[in-house]
């Protein structure tokens, strides 16, 4: 660890790498920011770390309200990925019951969809302890299926099962 932190200024200066991390964060401050990095030194890969945190305009009814901001927020990614011509990774947290809506906004403007499901979550004795199954539910470039990885959780990582 003392080699990796070392090295942190010196390779992040040389990484095409940037790191956007504004408290508030709105669709737009996004936008721009994607817009600049991808003039600047070009954008391959653009990832939105927790969706329902990009910060929309306020409304009077905010429930009714909130399953639409999500929607455009969702949607503005999408248009952004094509505008800029890069990958858009967002990274949500999806509920099929509370929030069934937002949910299936978030899918229906997915090209691919992965959800990372932990079988002994809710069980410590379970025989499936470490293992996380990555279920790909959408692919609109190949097929879905389900990978079994195991999980380094104190690195915060997912390993081949097969290396581990």
């Amino acid at each position: 660890m003392e080699k990796i932190h070392s090295l942190g200024p010196e390779l992040f200066q040389k990484l095409p790498l940037r790191v956007y991390r504004p408290d508030g964060a709105s669709l737009g401050d996004i936008a721009s920011a994607a817009r600049a990095c991808a003039r600047a030194e070009g954008l391959g890969l653009l990832v939105v770390d927790y969706l329902q945190l990009v910060e929309t305009e306020q409304s009077r009814n905010i429930t009714r309200e909130h399953h639409r901001r999500r929607r455009r927020v969702s949607r503005g990614l999408k248009n952004l990925s094509v505008q800029l011509g890069c990958h858009v990774i967002a990274l949500s947290q999806l509920n099929d019951d509370g929030m069934v809506r937002e949910s299936r906004a978030i899918k229906s403007d997915a090209s691919v969809l992965i959800k990372v499901e932990r079988p002994d979550a809710d069980d410590k004795e379970s025989p499936r302890a470490g293992e996380v199954d990555l279920v790909i539910e959408k692919n609109r470039f190949g097929p879905t299926a389900c990978v079994t990885v195991a999980s380094q959780l104190h690195y915060s990582r997912f390993v081949d099962m097969a290396h581990t």
